[in-house]
């Protein structure tokens, strides 16, 4: 109880040398603290460990054939460019935080348990998981795409007569980016609608 009595007195009443030590190790601890979690946070970043998993082995192969991957002007989108907020504000940390716990969990959990521990269980959800991943890019009004592709930076006129008239009128009319390219990096929903439905096409006319 003395031990105690005196550790409780410290605390209460610390010396200037006590609260010097302790205001030092507190501010160590919390910068090591900082650096752990700045590098976790970069690490699970990477593409690497977003395709480590064997359900992605497919998505990886769409995306390395989509103009996100390989392009004339050598700008490479990775995963997380897409698929996790990122910004300057507070709220995007926050944002970015929550979406990596969301996102991260329920990958490792499906994975775990096997949900799609095939191709084609995988292929067959994959109409859902597009349309889900499609609606949250709406519901941020395409924001990690704006964070590269900037309406204000365009230049309509280098554009081609198709593209530059689709984004004057996306400009004027309050659209997004992903309202338009749902199949830029991945198969959109309704190709992969379109690909089962005509593999069930075939199937049926084999039998």
């Amino acid at each position: 109880m003395e031990f105690l009595r005196k550790i409780w007195g410290l605390l209460c009443r610390p010396s200037p040398r006590a609260l010097g030590t302790i205001l030092g190790v507190g501010f160590a601890a919390g910068a090591i603290f900082l650096l752990v979690f700045h590098f976790t946070m970069s690490a699970t970043n990477s593409t690497t460990i977003c395709i480590s998993c064997h359900e992605m082995s497919g998505v990886y192969d769409e995306y390395k054939k989509s103009v996100h991957y390989m392009n004339k002007s050598g700008v490479r989108a990775e995963c997380s460019d897409c698929h996790v907020p990122h910004g300057k504000t507070f709220p995007d940390w926050i944002n970015k935080i929550i979406a990596k716990a969301n996102i991260g969990s329920k990958d490792l959990w499906h994975h775990f348990i096997g949900t799609y521990n095939t191709r084609e269980k995988f292929e067959k959800a994959r109409p859902e998981l597009a349309a889900s991943v499609i609606a949250y890019m709406k519901s941020r009004d395409s924001k990690e795409c704006r964070a590269c592709h900037n309406f204000e930076a365009m230049n309509i006129e280098e554009q081609g007569r198709s593209a530059g008239k689709k984004h004057k009128a996306a400009m004027e009319g309050g659209k997004s980016c992903i309202d338009c390219h749902t199949g830029i990096a991945h198969k959109s929903p309704e190709e992969l609608e379109s690909a089962a439905a005509s593999k069930g096409d075939q199937g049926e006319k084999k039998e």
